[in-house]
């Protein structure tokens, strides 16, 4: 096959049309493609490493190699071979069909969490306002299966929060204002998954909807540390000057939603995701939604959204009083 001009020597295009790959858009070849991923790894492997200005221990160090990590892995799913991968798949021809997506959430977080005093007291404690929360690792994958109208939704989030800003704002029912003083240190860290089953109420070439049915999983451990100083102010509301305390939970909800894709507009490959849910089980209530706009390639889609998850438990033990997480989300996703 004639190598496409100006194009680089591992790149070529398939004329024949007969493998199901792209047609004239040029596409790696699969031995070099390999190849290719390989040598973007070790870069990025290489600059973090050399990390020059920055303690290799240090937080800024440690989001920096996230962030190299998750660029890394970004650009060696880019270089990956796609001939089978085309946008253009009909997903309810009544054959198996997956889609896969890969995709980098950048949450703050806000959250009440209850934790339980060695003398069998409680207190809360609130985070900061910030939205700009100290995420310091994270891993985020979900996946569809379908055949014909039915399928199988699963989703899997990891995160870790680390030195977050926080105060007590709660003493065994006593509320207390941020004028006292009490300021803490807070880490927290956990898993999400999602699985449910859906149906699709309609399909056309303006976009798509599933209703889904299934349960969301979460764990969540948090720390929290504070150090009052000499000002000691803790012994006002019962509390000891310094201290640190644990605590992790695990939440069961069923929950029952929409999700899919809307194209309102003349260029087909511009489209809006969205996705919402509301679930109650272990927890009081829980609630997802996300909305945001995309681009349809050969090769799969790109997508830029804003996420929003929530937990809501008011019993008088409950971890979890209030906590959300919200922020922007870039996903990468392939159909085929």
């Amino acid at each position: 096959m004639p190598q496409r001009k100006g194009t680089r020597p591992y790149l070529r295009r398939c004329t024949g049309g007969a493998c199901g790959c792209l047609g004239s858009f040029p596409v790696p070849v699969v031995g070099r493609s390999a190849l290719s991923v390989q040598a973007v790894v070790r870069t990025m492997h290489t600059l973090v490493s050399r990390e020059p200005f920055v303690a290799r221990s240090s937080p800024v160090s440690m989001r920096l190699r996230f962030s190299f990590t998750v660029a890394a892995t970004c650009m060696a799913l880019l270089a990956w071979p796609t001939a089978s991968l085309a946008s253009d798949t009909d997903l309810w021809d009544g054959s198996w069909h997956t889609t896969v997506s890969v995709y980098g959430w950048l949450p703050g977080i806000s959250a009440s969490m209850r934790y339980r005093l060695p003398n069998g007291g409680t207190f809360i404690n609130r985070s900061g306002s910030s939205l700009l929360s100290k995420l310091s690792g994270a891993f985020m994958m979900d996946m569809t299966v379908r055949k014909g109208r039915w399928g199988v939704y699963a989703d899997v989030d990891w995160a870790k929060f680390s030195d977050e800003n926080g105060r007590i704002a709660q003493v065994n029912g006593r509320w207390i204002g941020a004028d006292a003083h009490l300021d803490t240190r807070w880490n927290a860290k956990g898993g999400l998954v999602t699985l449910a089953g859906l149906y699709t109420l309609g399909h056309s070439s303006q976009g798509y909807a599933d209703v889904l049915l299934g349960t969301r999983y979460l764990w969540l451990k948090g720390n929290v540390g504070w150090n009052f100083g000499i000002a000691g102010t803790g012994g006002r509301y019962g509390l000891s000057d310094s201290g640190h305390l644990n605590r992790q939970t695990h939440v069961t909800d069923a929950v029952i939603g929409i999700r899919g894709r809307w194209t309102p507009f003349p260029n087909r490959a511009v489209f809006i995701p969205y996705y919402f849910d509301i679930g109650k089980g272990s927890s009081d209530r829980t609630q997802q939604y996300m909305a945001g706009i995309g681009y349809a390639f050969r090769w799969g889609d790109v997508s830029l959204a804003y996420r929003d998850l929530e937990y809501h438990e008011h019993g008088a033990l409950a971890f979890l009083r209030d906590t959300r997480l919200s922020g922007p989300s870039l996903t990468l996703s392939w159909a085929f």
